[in-house]
């Protein structure tokens, strides 16, 4: 008898991508550039390099530590699916990622699997994401059936209560992604927001020690330029980003102030 799982998900949304879509009919680089992060969302690419990116213990003593990719090759999938369970859905511009909330590895793997779309989108498309994760009771298979409690409240989430571009996380899932993995590098980029939830968003994300990428002020003040001659309803969603950026840098200032 089939029953749900007691599963972590998130509810991921594209920003802009019916504005992408628009711009395509007039550019073929625009088309190449989604067609790239569209192959790059699909099951099997995304876990390829998500995978890729966890390291592997080999007990030598010259070389401990090797990337995942490079020691499993094209067979990375097979390697360390059962080991890291995650079940992804792509629609349009939609993105649903899932894992059973018992283990704590694979919830890790999922918050770095978001941050790293979050990045990616935002390089390659000049994109922004907001979604929404909750914990609970979920099925979810990779090209079948999706549905359950927790992916409504992920969605509604994602819809109704994140509003600019960033991952709110409900009050369940962050107390329980604490308790499974507290002090761990990748929950860094989550803090508490002004209106008082659990979130993290493109700025803080490039603050996680595990992000290897270099944040470029210079992009983001591209995107705005692009919002404001092509869809000005959209600029509070930049703004949210660029007002963060500037009381980031407020805090770096006034940390460097109190070692003087």
């Amino acid at each position: 008898m089939m029953d749900y799982q007691e599963r972590l998900v998130c509810f991921i949304d594209l920003l802009g991508f019916q504005s992408a879509i628009d711009q395509s009919l007039h550019d073929g680089k625009v088309i190449e550039a989604l067609y790239r992060v569209i192959h790059t969302l699909k099951e099997h690419t995304l876990k390829k390099g998500i995978y890729g990116t966890i390291p592997v213990f080999l007990a030598h003593p010259d070389k401990p530590f090797q990337l995942a990719s490079d020691v499993y090759g094209e067979n990375i999938i097979d390697e360390l699916s059962e080991l890291f369970s995650l079940d992804i859905t792509q629609f349009s511009d939609s993105l649903v990622i899932s894992c059973p909330s018992s283990d704590s590895g694979s919830c890790l793997l999922l918050l770095k699997c978001i941050y790293f779309i979050k990045i990616m989108v935002f390089y390659n498309l000049g994109m922004m994401l907001r979604g929404g994760i909750a914990l609970g009771k979920l099925i979810h298979e990779e090209g079948g059936a999706l549905f359950g409690p927790a992916m409504n409240e992920a969605y509604y989430i994602e819809s109704k209560l994140a509003n600019y571009p960033r991952v709110l996380i409900s009050e369940n899932a962050y107390d329980h992604l604490i308790k499974s993995n507290e002090d761990h590098p990748l929950l860094k980029p989550i803090f508490a927001s002004n209106d008082d939830y659990k979130v993290f968003d493109l700025i803080s994300v490039f603050e996680c020690s595990e992000i290897k990428i270099k944040f470029e002020l210079e992009q983001l003040k591209a995107i705005e330029q692009d919002i404001l001659e092509n869809s000005e309803k959209a600029y509070p969603k930049i703004k949210y980003l660029l007002d963060r950026w500037e009381q980031k840098q407020k805090e770096v200032d006034s940390q460097v102030l109190q070692w003087i």
